[in-house]
C-alpha cells in the first residue's frame, strides 16, 4: 500500500521562504507604527461608539499578529534571541495601543454601557479557544500561500487590540475593575494565538531549520545595528 504524506509534511523550500518573509516581517518600521496607530485610532473609537462595524475595520488594520507568530516560530525552533528581540518591540506596541485609548477616552469619554465585548468567564474562554484557532490558521496561511487569503479573516477573529484598547478605556474612564478583566482576556488571547500557531509550526517540523532561523534573526540585528551607527554617526556631525 502506498504510504501518503501528512499534510502538514512541508518541503524545506516552503520552510525557508516563511521563516524568511515572517521575520523580515517582524521588523517594526515607519509602516509597522503608522498602522499600528490608525488601528488603535479607528479600533479604540469603534469601542466608544458601540458601533461593530468600525471596530472590524480596524481589525483589519493592525499588523500586531505577524509579531507573535514570530515569537512562537521562535519557541518552536528554541530561538530565544528571536523570542526576546520581537517580544521587546511587541511589549512596546502593546503600550502604545494603551495609550492612545487612554488618550482617546479622556478627550471623548466613555458609553455607559458597552455592547461589544463583555467580561464575563464564558466571554474569555470563547475568545482563549477562538485565538488558539486563529494563531493555527493564520500560520497555516503564511506556512502555504495558496490559502493566503483567509488572513483577512483571521485578522477579523483575531482580538488582540480591542480588548487591550479596553483597558486603556478602563485607565482612561477610571473603571479599574474593566481594565483588569479586559487585561485577562488579553492575555488569554496572546497565549492562545502562540499556542495554535505553536501546534503548526511544530507539526510542520520547523525544528528542522532551525540554522536558518537563527540566521536571519542575526542578519536582521547586524542591520539594525549598523542603522543605529549610522543614525550616530549623522546626529555627532
Amino acid at each position: 500500500m502506498k504510504h501518503t504524506e501528512s499534510s502538514f509534511t512541508i518541503s524545506p523550500d516552503v520552510q525557508y521562504r516563511t521563516v524568511q518573509e515572517l521575520i523580515e516581517k517582524s521588523r517594526p518600521d515607519f509602516s509597522y507604527y503608522a498602522l499600528l496607530s490608525i488601528s488603535s485610532v479607528i479600533i479604540t473609537a469603534g469601542l466608544l461608539l458601540n458601533n461593530t462595524a468600525i471596530v472590524i475595520g480596524g481589525m483589519l488594520v493592525t499588523p500586531l499578529l505577524t509579531p507573535v507568530l514570530v515569537i512562537a516560530l521562535g519557541f518552536s525552533v528554541g530561538d530565544l534571541l528571536l523570542v526576546g528581540r520581537v517580544s521587546k518591540f511587541l511589549i512596546k506596541s502593546f503600550f502604545y495601543v494603551f495609550v492612545l485609548g487612554v488618550l482617546l477616552t479622556v478627550l471623548f469619554g466613555a458609553p455607559q454601557e458597552f455592547t461589544l465585548i463583555h467580561d464575563s468567564l464564558r466571554t474569555s474562554l470563547l475568545y482563549f479557544i477562538v485565538a488558539i484557532a486563529a494563531g493555527g490558521a493564520a500560520t497555516l496561511a503564511w506556512i502555504q500561500k495558496e490559502i493566503s487569503e483567509v488572513l483577512p479573516g483571521v485578522a477579523i477573529a483575531v482580538s488582540l487590540v480591542p480588548p487591550l484598547a479596553m483597558v486603556g478605556v478602563g485607565f482612561g474612564s477610571f473603571q479599574f475593575d474593566l481594565a483588569s478583566t479586559f487585561f485577562s482576556i488579553f492575555a488569554l488571547n496572546i497565549f492562545g494565538i502562540l499556542m495554535g500557531s505553536l501546534i503548526v509550526f511544530s507539526l510542520s517540523r520547523f525544528n528542522q531549520v532551525e540554522s536558518v532561523v537563527h540566521q536571519k534573526n542575526e542578519e536582521i540585528i547586524i542591520q539594525d545595528h549598523l542603522v543605529e551607527l549610522e543614525k550616530a554617526e549623522k546626529k555627532n556631525k
